[in-house]
């Protein structure tokens, strides 16, 4: 993510905390007109989203033709994994036809491609067979949209066109309810890898190889960065409504151990703060950071 996006949103439309500004900006985050956030936020999306929605659509859809081929993978990548294969199968389209579509899209704006930084299969010797499962597995890069915003369309407004033209607003409410919180989440790891390469790595003066998600055909972290100090940092995010507690922690460490991974930093990124027994965890691995620390990304007087 570009560190100009969250900066410009947060100084065009200035929310009251963290909090709310990562919530706004995983809504309306590349959206180049302010917005009002004294107003609830289901007025806001009413009133700049499914309002004027025939002009977004044919904004966002124009370059598209209406094709289905492109909605149904920009849909498939906004609501799953984002993983290039079940992005694909989601979309009910083959890895041909799939590249092509994702290339257009890549040049049209709306996605980029996050490469995967799972090894290949090393075999004993050319004849070795691991288990089915194994054998079949293929690594897989991920999707991202280049803007909040675009990722929010797709993934919430554009599958309730019909009844939003009918100006019917209840059947997308009730989904977003639903199915907004665990949205941000994926914003919400967005910009915690953005801390840790922006404001982390020249606090403890390193320089970053590689920083990001990670996964495999087994474990996935949120966030796992190399420097060229040789050092391996793993972090976690969660945008949750409880605290986090230490059980998270030592998941964490177990999907380092599969990993065959030793950290020398372990980051907790939260939104709500941290329980007792870990806010008083002794590790000098570990550091902890609510969703407010983020607020040094904005620049904020």
């Amino acid at each position: 993510m570009d560190r100009k996006l969250i900066r410009d949103f947060f100084h065009l439309n200035l929310p009251r905390d963290m909090e709310q500004c990562i919530e706004l900006f995983a809504i309306f985050g590349g959206y180049d007109a302010p917005i009002d956030t004294d107003a609830p936020m289901e007025s806001l999306i009413t009133d700049h989203i499914l309002k004027p929605f025939e002009s977004h659509r044919t904004r966002f859809l124009s370059p598209l033709q209406d094709d289905p081929l492109y909605l149904n993978l920009l849909h498939a990548v906004a609501v799953g994994d984002r993983r290039q294969g079940s992005a694909y199968r989601r979309a009910r389209i083959g890895k041909e036809r799939g590249n092509d579509a994702f290339e257009f899209l890549r040049t049209s704006g709306y996605l980029t491609l996050e490469r995967s930084r799972e090894m290949p299969l090393e075999r004993a010797h050319p004849k070795q067979r691991f288990k089915k499962e194994i054998e079949h597995h293929r690594i897989s890069h991920k999707f991202r949209f280049n803007t909040p915003f675009l990722r929010f369309w797709f993934a919430f407004v554009e599958p309730f066109s019909k009844t939003i033209r009918e100006e019917n607003y209840l059947p997308f409410l009730n989904h977003f309810r639903e199915q907004f919180n665990a949205f941000v989440g994926f914003t919400f790891e967005e910009l915690c890898d953005l801390y840790i390469r922006d404001i982390l790595a020249p606090a403890f003066q390193s320089e970053l190889l590689d920083s990001g998600s990670y996964w495999n055909r087994e474990v996935e972290i949120d966030l796992l960065s190399e420097t060229m100090e040789g050092e391996t940092w793993v972090g976690e995010c969660k945008w949750t409504n409880h605290k986090v507690n230490k059980k998270e922690f030592h998941k964490l460490e177990e999907k380092c151990v599969k990993l065959a991974l030793h950290p020398e930093k372990i980051f907790l990124f939260t939104k709500r703060g941290f329980s007792n027994e870990l806010s008083e965890m002794r590790d000098k691995r570990l550091y902890r950071f609510s969703a407010e620390d983020l607020s040094v990304l904005t620049d904020r007087p």
